[in-house]
């Protein structure tokens, strides 16, 4: 008797099926998580593959290319969250690649934080923030004794509860906070030698400086600093 081919909206087989590439996508808290993209990538002949959308359920079944080597899955999710489309990758719980012979099994998950699996990369799933001293400012030199405090206005990009977070850079001369949970945030600073309280902007919009500033992270409607926001600090 011949087993029919899977359907799009099928459960995938635990442990696959010849032929194809099957798996599941899940929020940061385990829940099945639909239309997110999946695709594949031949690792000779490079560029995109097939793709397609997880279902209701969260699964996602794709039929291989025969005969074309090895190939690799990848995903991403688009979330519109305060006005904004924000383009979010997708962690794989197997990075390896795999041919369409091997019943291959990829599982992802949409992570807020961590660092993808490539730690040769310096980049990660929560966003970036880039710090900008005011070319006014005379000293602030040891910009690793700045503390900045984001606290959560609404929920996540995810629609969990945050957290407020203190963060300081960790080297002088660095400019940049990492793996920021994506999220509407209230931002102040200090600078903890002396307990001085810092004037704060976003330095994206051009805002002028306060005591306190609420920032969004850019979305996709930029190329360059896609899930990055800009903070600006002075002590004048």
């Amino acid at each position: 008797m011949t087993t029919p081919d899977p359907g799009p909206g099928d459960t995938p087989p635990a442990s696959g099926k010849a032929g194809y590439l099957v798996g599941t996508v899940t929020d940061p808290r385990g829940k099945p998580l639909s239309q997110a993209t999946i695709y594949t990538d031949n690792t000779v002949l490079k560029g995109r593959g097939s793709e397609i959308s997880t279902t209701t359920n969260g699964t996602y079944q794709i039929q291989l290319v025969k005969d074309m080597g090895q190939w690799m899955a990848k995903g991403y999710i688009l979330k519109l969250y305060n006005d904004r489309v924000y383009k979010i990758n997708l962690h794989p719980e197997n990075p390896d690649s795999f041919s369409e012979n091997e019943k291959p099994v990829r599982n992802f998950q949409w992570k807020l934080t961590g660092h993808v699996p490539d730690l040769s990369l310096d980049l990660y799933y929560g966003g970036t923030v880039e710090l900008f001293r005011d070319p006014n400012v005379m000293n602030l030199d040891d910009n690793e004794n700045i503390e900045f405090t984001f606290t959560p206005v609404g929920p996540l990009i995810d629609g969990s509860t945050g957290k407020t977070l203190t963060l300081r850079m960790k080297k002088r001369y660095d400019s940049f906070l990492r793996d920021v949970p994506i999220g509407r945030y209230s931002v102040t600073a200090v600078y903890k030698p002396t307990g001085q309280k810092l004037r704060v902007s976003d330095a994206f919009e051009g805002s002028d400086y306060a005591p306190s500033v609420t920032i969004d992270f850019i979305g996709r409607e930029s190329a360059t600093r896609a899930n990055m926001l800009g903070i600006g600090y002075t002590n004048r």
